[in-house]
């Protein structure tokens, strides 16, 4: 008989702050211990705190807020973990873990950074005019929500979102902002990790560089905000495509990073990172204007911009984990 403890029930019940100090010590012990457990306990954390974010629960297309004198919509997907709490806990364990990391930095030159090449992540290749507008379904190619490449007078390309809309085109969905994405093949790096065996945690970096101007649909817009995400899937990349949304439940790991950005304001470089599992194969790269709203109406968004969208591996040294029961 199989007397293993079910780690993800433990693990899941943690993140709800549920479980009890014997509990918690147990398995903050078998985190220190073990590479799987604790590799299995950061992916969970991250993916449980980010989906405990109320604009993923809405609708994963759109960066929704509730607009002024509108009614908070419930979860439209059945995620299958609880929520409850799970923002703090979340926050906690990885304050912990960055200030380790940084000590860890400060007091050694073994940190490595990797870039790997986003294909048009500068769209300075591409031909101006309008993106295909549907899910990618290959690897390396720009499409999503109306969008557009364009020349600068200064000759520099970059994308530019035009409206809000569906990407399915799924008449009962949400068109609440205006997502690009792209299809990143993790095939080639992991091959090139699996031939440098490492105790280090590798991590993906996902960067871009955002820009808003004045535009005449500037009044249509509620607290709008510019968002980049990652997720990570272990999966076909035509999968991805077919089951999307309902699909960000499958995610090996995501990261997402939103600010507000002001007409006129400078050019801001945003980004956000997630964990690197070893049997990830594909990257979901995703750059989003929102109207900050719950909408299923199309909004001109054409004041935002993206450029220097790029993709860098960082490789550290697994740190232990300790697990504080609240």
């Amino acid at each position: 008989m199989n007397n293993e403890p079910n780690w993800d029930l433990i693990i899941q019940r943690h993140l709800d702050g549920l479980t009890s100090e014997d509990e918690a010590k147990i398995l903050s012990a078998r985190i220190i211990e073990d590479d799987e457990i604790r590799s299995l306990y950061l992916k969970a954390a991250q993916l449980h705190g980010a989906l405990s974010d109320e604009t993923m629960l809405l609708d994963v297309e759109s960066e929704i807020t509730t607009a002024p004198s509108s009614e908070p919509q419930g979860a439209s997907l059945p995620f299958p973990w609880p929520f409850k709490n799970a923002a703090g806990l979340v926050a906690g364990m990885f304050t912990g873990l960055l200030v380790a990391g940084m000590v860890w930095a400060i007091g050694s030159p073994k940190v490595e950074e990797q870039s790997f090449r986003i294909a048009n992540g500068d769209f300075e290749s591409m031909a101006e005019g309008e993106l295909p507008n549907l899910f990618p379904v290959q690897f390396g190619e720009w499409s999503g929500n109306p969008a557009e490449v364009v020349k600068e007078a200064s000759g520099n390309k970059m994308l530019r979102f035009l409206r809000t809309d569906n990407v399915k085109g799924d008449p009962d969905g949400f068109a609440s902002n205006c997502s690009v994405f792209q299809l990143f093949d993790l095939s080639a790096l992991r091959r090139e990790l699996e031939v440098k065996p490492s105790q280090a945690q590798y991590s993906l970096k996902l960067s871009a560089r955002f820009r808003r101007d004045s535009a005449p649909s500037d009044s249509e817009l509620h607290k709008p905000k510019v968002t980049l995400r990652i997720f990570l899937f272990n999966a076909e990349p035509e999968s991805i495509g077919e089951e999307w949304p309902r699909v960000v439940q499958m995610a090996e790991a995501l990261g997402k990073k939103s600010i507000k950005l002001n007409p006129g304001d400078e050019a801001a470089t945003i980004s956000t990172s997630c964990i690197l599992d070893s049997d990830a194969t594909v990257a979901l790269i995703a750059v989003a204007a929102g109207a900050g709203f719950n909408s299923k109406t199309s909004i001109p968004v054409g004041g935002y911009f993206v450029d220097d969208v790029q993709l860098t591996v960082i490789k550290q040294p697994k740190l232990p984990v300790q697990v504080v029961s609240q």
